[in-house]
């Protein structure tokens, strides 16, 4: 603001000095207007354009007002209110909004153009007195209108590229405002995707091996009395089952400390330990037959590799279904079908135990079977579970090998009962 009332005041100062001198040479043939109206009309002109931002296509009407009484009163300046209009002009393309700002320009520029042709017609009438030749005149007069045209279109395409270089700023800054926005909430999405990753590998771990633990202290507690010797079967179970636990934490936590922790036996990095997988079923297979129950395991197709991603949670959906076997269908054996399609890997647990119901029976919609939908949805496969017809309870999961990890896997997803 200030710089603006500097130059502002200095054009002012300009005018007054220029329309001294003009007076004090020009011809007797022509009566300029008077200090008073010169300064009634430049100076109000000038302050205009204080607003050309706020009120740009107000600011280039009155302009263009003043600038037409200003060339038919003869008022001397040295082009000053031209300048003053070029800039008023200008503003109304680079600040001016709404349908009159096509309508305004285009009329001042008329009425700019307008007084050209009445400059030439009123010359061109007596060109002597004017000090020119026809010819001269006319040179003139097509160098004047060209450059006025030039200069016309000039301010106009300005305006317009100031314009669209501003709105394209603006435009630019809201992206960056969203694609920061959108990774701020990326993070907060992937923080919270770890954390429903993290507790369901905890839940996975705890609830299998606790549930071991549980089975076997209720057969040591059965035992301990009537014979005494075969308690140590069920309290080694227990202790490998507590170890086992706190084996897979110290891993889990040490993926997210990233450093080199050791694991409870000092034998290897916890957080450079194995991630569980289907070649761990052998072991997970002694863990349950120690607990009191027997796997019938069935392979069919081509076994391969799997992705380490399905591996990993194939591996996890058969622990989680056979805990849920030993915790509630009361049996001592559990049918286990691995296929292996073209695709995807089948998998399916089935028992003969008690199915949902009352009682100490499994529940429908339970963390376990939660954290077996979530795994599932995060690879983009199917899940069904429910009872078997002539009792019992089954749990089927198809695992595609080129599934997409989902980037934010839904914390309750729909369980599909059969």
């Amino acid at each position: 603001m200030l710089l603006q009332l500097l130059l502002i005041g200095g054009g002012i100062a300009f005018s007054v000095v220029g329309a001294l001198a003009i007076v004090e040479d020009e011809p007797a043939a022509i009566e300029p207007a008077s200090m008073p109206t010169t300064i009634g009309l430049v100076v109000p002109m000038l302050l205009a354009l204080l607003g050309r931002r706020r009120w740009p296509l107000v600011t280039l009407s009155v302009a263009t007002g003043l600038l037409v009484a200003i060339r038919q009163l003869d008022v001397p300046e040295l082009q000053v209110s031209s300048i003053a209009w070029i800039v008023a002009l200008y503003s109304a393309g680079r600040y001016g909004v709404g349908g009159g700002r096509l309508v305004i320009r285009a009329a001042s520029i008329a009425a700019m153009c307008a007084l050209l042709v009445d400059d030439v017609v009123t010359v061109w009438g007596d060109v002597e007195a004017f000090g020119y030749t026809r010819r001269t005149f006319v040179l003139t007069a097509v160098a004047n209108v060209s450059w006025n045209l030039v200069t016309f279109a000039g301010a106009w395409y300005a305006g317009d590229l100031g314009r669209k270089r501003a709105q394209r700023e603006r435009e630019l800054a809201a992206r960056t405002l969203e694609l920061e926005a959108s990774r701020e909430e990326n993070a907060r999405r992937a923080v919270m995707d770890e954390r429903v990753r993290i507790a369901r590998e905890i839940h996975d771990v705890v609830a299998h091996h606790v549930s071991v633990m549980g089975v076997q202290a209720g057969a040591a507690r059965r035992v301990v009395r009537a014979d005494p010797e075969r308690v140590e079967a069920p309290l080694l179970a227990i202790e490998a089952a507590s170890r086992e636990a706190v084996h897979e934490l110290h891993r889990l936590l040490g993926f997210l400390r990233r450093v080199d922790d050791v694991d409870p036996d000092g034998l290897a990095p916890a957080a450079l330990a194995p991630r569980p997988s289907l070649d761990r079923l052998p072991e997970l297979r002694r863990q349950l037959a120690a607990a009191g129950l027997a796997l019938r395991l069935q392979v069919t197709g081509d076994e391969r590799p799997l992705p380490p991603s399905v591996d990993l949670n194939a591996y996890r959906i058969l622990q989680e279904a056979l805990t849920n076997c030993l915790k509630y269908a009361g049996v001592d054996l559990a049918e286990v079908e691995l296929a292996y399609a073209d695709d995807r890997l089948h998998i399916a647990v089935r028992d003969r135990g008690r199915g949902p119901g009352p009682g100490p029976a499994r529940p429908a919609g339970g963390a376990g079977l939660l954290g077996m939908a979530e795994r599932v949805a995060l690879l983009g496969g199917t899940l069904r579970h429910g009872a078997r017809s002539g009792g019992g309870f089954e749990v089927e999961a198809a695992l595609p090998f080129d599934g997409v990890v989902a980037a934010a896997p839904s914390t309750n997803p729909t369980l599909v009962a059969r």
